[in-house]
């Protein structure tokens, strides 16, 4: 996690320098927004990643719970062929 917030903070740093560069503003003004920038463009990279995240798993875990009962149900269906077969007919 801490990748993605390293990499959302060096891309929220440059575009906002380069951003205020471009429109005329100080180098220092440019710069204490640029750090601002940085931390904030941290923090909602690593919320975006997280919910990224855990939305996988979630899907993942869906799937292999789908799994697990189309397993079940097939064996209880093959079950019940079997206890058809078996029965006496009279």
């Amino acid at each position: 996690m801490t990748s993605y917030m390293i990499h959302g903070g060096i891309a929220g740093f440059l575009l906002v320098l380069a951003l205020n560069l471009l429109n005329g503003n100080g180098y220092g003004i440019s710069l204490m927004w640029s750090c601002i920038a940085t931390v904030a463009f941290a923090y909602v990279s690593r919320w975006f990643m997280r919910s990224v995240f855990s939305e996988m798993h979630l899907s993942i875990w869906e799937q292999q719970q789908a799994a697990a009962q189309a397993q079940t149900e097939a064996a209880a269906q093959a079950q019940a062929e079997v206890a058809e077969g078996a029965a006496p007919e009279a």
